[in-house]
């Protein structure tokens, strides 16, 4: 990714010290990864995932815990504990008042706890996977989103490139048309009707223009650069790729690569988890712990040696709950509930993305057998308007065929372009359909 970075950075400083150069559709989506809020909100999502698995391990750690606490002891009459070799008390207080400082420390772990611990560990752990492949889905749809819209402007600057040229085809039609009128062949409303078609192209050309502004402005806030950022895309179209694998392999591909079949059998197997989580309940618990305390009738911290009661203590416990005898219902249920919803939005998310697969490989197709079609219709239609205009430059027939003429071949001219766009974007679908255009 740091490559990447550089690469942004060095680009963007390129852009103020020399003339801009397109901008490649892999740096535009490396710009929008790096710098996507939304992508970003994706990516803290999976770190709340990821504290929330540290916290079940953290729980599953040794329990440990000191105390000081300091009273002030007023005795009504004297106190003694144990005696000495010399007779005299080990620990002797006199009647009054007195402080006390107590001290303590325990440790306590959890040996057995009817895998309550394993369990929470691993449903945890699968959900932050989950979480990841969420996010990795959210890169491919980007990928996506990015490439849909580059694609885009693509299509406009070209499409304005086709109008430019048929209006300055009109100019030229305008003028001879002009002069036919001087020599009585055509009449003024033939010119008129030349003029009127060529302000028709002249609105459009304004609206593509628009449009094309406002793609480049989304398109800046998709990749992260600023607003007013300045760039441009190359606008040259490779052929699509004609040859491409039998459906049942980008079948069986999307149902092993997709990260939402991965994530989803990771949320199942999580559920599953906490189906046994929760059986632990019905185990008996067992743990030790190990403390030490002392009592020192002083206000020192410290004690002095012989002036303080000290004691280390070990335990064992065994626990029962004998209400998970019968109160575990609703929760057993509950939890076999979200294995069996589990499951199913499983099975509904494959059918779904299989779905997807069949429809983009068809669409895909589609788009290249129209692009044959096409690419014969604007052969055809260059024909028919090259012969057509000679007629109406020799008088035989009026501005109206021409018209017709010079609409069909702006038609097939941006139909070309359409067609070689959405070919490249069909093929992008097939492969975010599989989960392979990262």
């Amino acid at each position: 990714m740091k490559k990447y970075v550089v690469g942004a950075g060095l680009w963007l400083l390129g852009m103020g010290l020399a003339t801009a150069q397109p901008m490649p559709l892999s740096q535009a989506i490396q710009l929008a990864l790096q710098n996507n809020k939304g992508i970003k909100l994706a990516d803290t999502r999976t770190l709340a995932a990821e504290a929330r698995s540290q916290e079940t391990k953290d729980r599953s750690l040794p329990q440990a815990s000191a105390s000081l606490a300091y009273s002030r002891y007023d005795l009504t009459g004297p106190f003694s504990l144990g005696q000495g070799s010399d007779g005299k008390p080990l620990v002797g207080l006199p009647a009054g008042a007195f402080n006390a400082t107590i001290g303590g420390v325990t440790i306590s772990k959890e040996i057995f706890g009817g895998f309550a611990e394993k369990t929470a560990e691993k449903s945890a752990e699968l959900l932050a996977k989950a979480s990841r492949l969420d996010a990795q889905r959210n890169r491919s749809e980007l990928v996506y989103t990015v490439t849909d819209a580059y694609y885009n402007i693509i299509k406009l600057i070209r499409s304005t490139s086709v109008i430019d040229q048929s209006i300055r085809q009109f100019n030229e039609r305008e003028r001879d048309a002009l002069n036919l009128q001087k020599e009585g062949i055509v009449t003024a409303n033939e010119v008129l009707k030349i003029q009127l078609q060529r302000n028709n192209l002249q609105l459009s050309r304004l609206q593509v223009d628009k449009a094309r502004q406002t793609a480049l402005y989304n398109f800046n806030l998709l990749v992260g650069l600023p607003e007013d950022q300045q760039i441009t895309v190359d606008t040259t179209l490779a052929n699509p790729v004609t040859t491409i694998e039998p459906l049942s392999n980008f079948l069986a591909q999307a149902v092993q690569v997709r990260p939402e079949v991965q994530a989803n059998s990771l949320r199942l197997q999580s559920a599953e988890a906490l189906l046994q989580n929760t059986k632990s309940s019905m185990y008996p618990h067992f743990g030790v712990s190990a403390g030490y305390n002392y009592i020192n009738p002083t206000a020192r911290l410290v004690p002095e040696a012989n002036s303080f009661v000290s004691a280390w203590n070990v335990g064992a416990g065994l626990s029962y709950n004998i209400g998970s005898l019968y109160n575990l219902k609703g929760r057993l249920n509950t939890a076999k509930t979200a294995i069996d919803q589990a499951s199913l939005q499983g099975q509904q998310q494959t059918d779904q993305i299989r779905s997807e697969v069949v429809t983009a490989y068809n669409n895909y197709q589609l788009a290249l057998e129209q692009q044959n079609v096409i690419r014969t219709a604007v052969t055809q239609a260059q024909e028919n308007y090259r012969l057509t205009e000679s007629r109406f430059r020799n008088g035989l027939i009026g501005s109206t065929d021409l018209l017709e003429a010079n609409n069909f071949l702006l038609q097939a001219q941006l139909n070309v372009i359409n067609a070689t766009v959405d070919a490249q974007l069909a093929y992008q679908r097939l492969l975010r359909a599989t989960g392979t255009n990262m």
